[in-house]
């Protein structure tokens, strides 16, 4: 390799880390002090830390606003009728005489209207921002809580209400009576404990929520989502996501990529993206899954069934409606415990089918793959089996009405029984195989 391929590696690396780190906050551009610097060209600099503290008499708006640059913000809810602040401000500078008189001068805004308390600093005021600022507060728990704030810690428990937009670091709500909106980035979001609806919204970072007794809604990205014990509906979306769901008493609405998703005892669900494993397991209502190149797993679906795929296998046992309908390629079909209208089309890939019963019809139309019918014993129906370029086996003891090979294999039974179901088996250069199945009680 020539050294300008090399030197252009070099930079290109270079900059994609300079890039990363502003982007994710590390660095800012209003942050650096460019000034820094000893005889040796080195930069130095000090710590210095400071706080205040103060009291906010009763009566009090119903809430709070906080604004905050870099730094951190907690808000904490109590059984008290004030306001308790605690204002902390760490600076970094050459030295320490330096950082105190810096310290000395960022201050904080308090003003105060007939509907909430607003707190924000000066930070606006200063060229250069090598300090960090944060806001400790007890609050009173029926106070409604808004912050925003930049390049910190955010956490907020036992308030009434809460909305924050945090533009990168972590994020924690946890105890809040009312409906919650948090926003943040490349860190952790994670809420406990909120008793109304809850929006929650990340990028390239995971999101937990637990107990959460209204609608929730979540976005990320490049990350997880784990949600448990949700009392209403579930809207869960986001590229390159792992989701993994469970005890969702509402109906769950997933959209993703590139990861695997799993839902366990959840209401009805509907599962969109590509590239994706799905497994899900003790769905209350229908389930629908749009997906390819990974397998759908279901297990006790209390309602219909449906699964457009490609190149991805399918695999069900006890479902419980009246429908189900599969469509995949490449890869096989396995359907087992279940009563109800069928539909499956599939191409290079086998199909295997071991019913409760009989009662409904089926529609199984495969290309370049094996069809297997366990037939329930006992059970009456009418049934179509062709095959061109196969044969069809018919294990049953009762003889067919029509068995013939001319081109085509085609197997007729029960042809006589005109008010059973009609089930249809079709494909093409494979063997279609029905076998008797055990006899259900």
């Amino acid at each position: 390799m020539k050294f300008k391929e090399v030197f252009l590696i070099a930079v290109l690396i270079l900059a994609g880390l300079v890039l990363f780190q502003f982007k994710t906050g590390k660095w800012d551009l209003d942050d650096m002090d460019w000034n820094w610097g000893d005889d040796s060209g080195f930069l130095v600099g000090r710590e210095y830390a400071v706080e205040e503290t103060r009291t906010i008499e009763a009566p009090l708006p119903p809430a709070i606003e906080i604004a905050n640059g870099r730094g951190w913000v907690e808000v904490r809810g109590a059984d008290q009728t004030d306001v308790r602040l605690t204002f902390k401000k760490v600076v970094w500078r050459r030295n320490e005489e330096e950082a105190k008189d810096i310290a000395g001068r960022i201050k904080y805004e308090l003003t105060a209207a007939a509907d909430k308390l607003t707190l924000k600093t000066n930070r606006d005021e200063f060229r250069r921002k090598n300090f960090e600022t944060g806001f400790v507060l007890t609050v009173p728990r029926a106070m409604t809580v808004h912050i925003t704030n930049g390049y910190g810690v955010v956490r907020v428990d036992g308030v009434k209400e809460a909305t924050v937009a945090n533009r990168h670091g972590e994020l924690y709500a946890t105890n809040v009576d009312g409906p919650c909106t948090l926003e943040t980035s490349y860190d952790d979001l994670e809420v406990q404990s909120v008793k109304g609806e809850c929006r929650l919204v990340n990028s390239h970072a995971d999101v937990r929520a637990v107990s959460v007794t209204g609608d929730l809604r979540i976005e990320t990205s490049y990350a997880r989502i784990r949600v448990e014990d949700a009392g209403g509906k579930a809207d869960l979306r986001g590229s390159h996501v792992d989701i993994d769901a469970k005890r969702v008493a509402g109906a769950v609405a997933v959209e993703t990529s590139y990861e695997k998703v799993s839902l366990t005892d959840v209401g009805p669900a509907v599962v969109i993206g590509n590239n994706m494993a799905v497994y899900a397991q003790k769905v209350r209502g229908d389930l629908e899954v749009r997906t390819s190149y990974e397998k759908v797993v279901a297990r006790d679906i209390q309602g219909n069934f449906v699964v457009d795929a490609h190149n991805a296998a399918v695999e069900a046992a006890g479902v419980a409606g009246s429908e189900i309908s599969v469509t995949t390629s490449y890869e096989s079909v396995l359907l087992s415990d279940f009563s109800a209208a069928l539909k499956v089309v599939c191409r290079n890939g086998g199909v295997t089918l071991r019913p409760l019963d009989l009662k409904h019809g089926m529609d199984v139309a495969n290309e370049y793959g094996t069809i297997d019918l366990f037939w329930p014993s006992g059970d009456v129906a009418r049934l179509e089996a062709r095959t061109r370029g196969g044969s069809v086996s018919w294990g049953l003891s009762e003889k067919p009405d029509v068995d013939t090979t001319n081109g085509e294999a085609l197997v007729k039974a029960f042809t006589a029984s005109a008010g059973a179901p009609l089930i249809t088996l079709s494909t093409t250069y494979d063997d279609i195989r029905i076998k008797e199945g055990a006899r259900r009680f």
